[in-house]
């Protein structure tokens, strides 16, 4: 392969864009040794003048001048939201630059429209970066896992909240304390808005789903729930079932229908992703060929997200020298595959019923579970006191969404019930 010389913009000189710099720099003979490539960044630029001291000699003036340097082969977009970003993107593009990005929100929001532009511009689009950190994800599913038939996907995909449940299950704090310690640790913003509620996951959910099945779904149509309302003493309780307790991200196919969700859910303790502790990341995924896949690591911060961004740029540097082609990344979309609605998905439940302890009460839960077709695997009753209200436990065999939520309904007004039931799935 004939030696090439390839130049870099990176738009965004933050935690990410900085150690991209940094690794690029710092490693541009090592690459240009294993790849025959000579790959340097020439311009970068940040709206924060401050870091323009530690970049002197690349630091621009505008995000322009990246965009519009005759001279540059790939931008490198690292700035985050979705309309400005969108634009450098897009701009990129129409220049006739590939582009790597580790813009989650971007993609789910304008995947077909950005992938559309980069196949008609004949541009490679770089996004391992946008899921799951370090964790080759993406790679896997696109490449390795090609002639694969997946049928499932689980998924630790924030590991602001794998960390939070994780202190909530081995330190018994509560959601306050355990996002207060995540702040303080630089695992959490201080807005998380968009990681507890379960939001960023669902960003994921959508390009990976999209990626393993040929349906790309947006966010904003798959049913999420974030862990705000998980309490210390279900962790423990689901604890003494033999589960713990995930913010997970769920695709699986059945035939011709596609069941997405995003929500807390109970896994079993001997389960590869029920170990995935702290702000570690894990992606399960079963294949008719692969069988059962786990892989796992860091899924957050600079130096995870920066190894996945510069892969992405050595491997579309690699292409461009050997003047490849770039293969299509949305291939075609299944159009037989529907997706389920949450009220259709059928899952087994943990429920906590808050209620007086008086005779009839197990019979009266019972009955209406009963009645809607739910069947119980185990009760436990963890106090006994006449006087007042104790927690009843119930895990149930697998039964339709909808059919739960009509039962519950029904239980929750029943006059010995003293408080809304909880409830938390179960995937095995």
């Amino acid at each position: 392969m004939e030696k090439k010389k390839l130049r870099i913009g990176v738009i965004g000189c933050g935690t990410v864009g900085g150690s991209v710099i940094r690794s690029l720099k710092l490693n541009r003979q090592a690459l240009k040794k294993k790849t025959g490539i000579d790959i340097s960044v020439v311009k970068a630029f940040d709206k924060d003048k401050n870091r323009q001291k530690e970049f002197p000699s690349i630091f621009t003036s505008s995000a322009e001048d990246i965009v519009n340097a005759p001279e540059i082969d790939i931008v490198v977009e690292l700035i985050g939201g979705v309309d400005y970003a969108h634009g450098i993107v897009t701009r990129a593009l129409k220049n006739g630059k590939s582009v790597v990005t580790a813009n989650k929100a971007l993609i789910a929001e304008k995947v077909k429209e950005i992938f559309g532009l980069a196949e008609e511009k004949n541009l490679y689009m770089g996004f391992e970066a946008s899921v799951a950190g370090a964790i080759p994800a993406i790679k896997t599913i696109r490449e390795s896992f090609i002639g694969n038939n997946i049928s499932r996907i689980l998924a630790i995909l924030n590991g602001t909240t794998n960390y939070i449940l994780t202190r909530m299950s081995l330190d018994r704090l509560d959601f306050s304390e355990a996002l207060s310690t995540a702040q303080e640790m630089g695992y959490a913003e201080a807005n998380s808005t968009l990681d507890i509620k379960g939001i960023d996951t669902a960003h994921k959910l959508s390009i990976l789903s999209g990626l393993a099945f040929n349906k790309f779904v947006h966010w904003k149509q798959i049913p999420v729930e974030g862990i705000e309302k998980v309490e210390p003493i279900d962790i423990g309780f689901t604890a003494e079932f033999g589960y713990r307790v995930k913010l997970l991200a769920v695709a699986q196919k059945k035939d011709n229908t596609l069941d997405l969700r995003v929500h807390p859910a109970l896994l079993p303790m001997k389960h590869l992703l029920s170990m995935v502790e702290g702000v570690y990341n894990a992606v399960y995924i079963e294949g008719d060929m692969a069988g059962k896949s786990l892989f796992y690591g860091e899924g957050a911060g600079g130096g995870a997200a920066a190894s996945a961004v510069v892969a992405d740029i050595v491997d579309i540097c690699k292409e461009i020298a050997q003047k490849n082609l770039p293969c299509s990344t949305l291939l075609y979309e299944d159009e037989k595959l529907t997706t389920v609605s949450m009220e259709d998905i059928y899952t087994r439940y943990y429920l906590r019923f808050t209620a007086l302890d008086k005779p009839g009460v197990l019979a009266g839960i019972s009955g209406i579970l009963g009645k809607n077709g739910i069947s119980i695997a185990s009760v436990i009753q963890k106090e006994e006191s006449p006087e007042k209200a104790v927690p009843v436990l119930i895990l149930t065999h697998r039964a339709k969404e909808k059919s739960m939520r009509d039962a519950i309904s029904e239980i929750d007004k029943l006059a010995f019930i003293k408080k809304p039931t909880v409830l938390l799935r179960v995937e095995e």
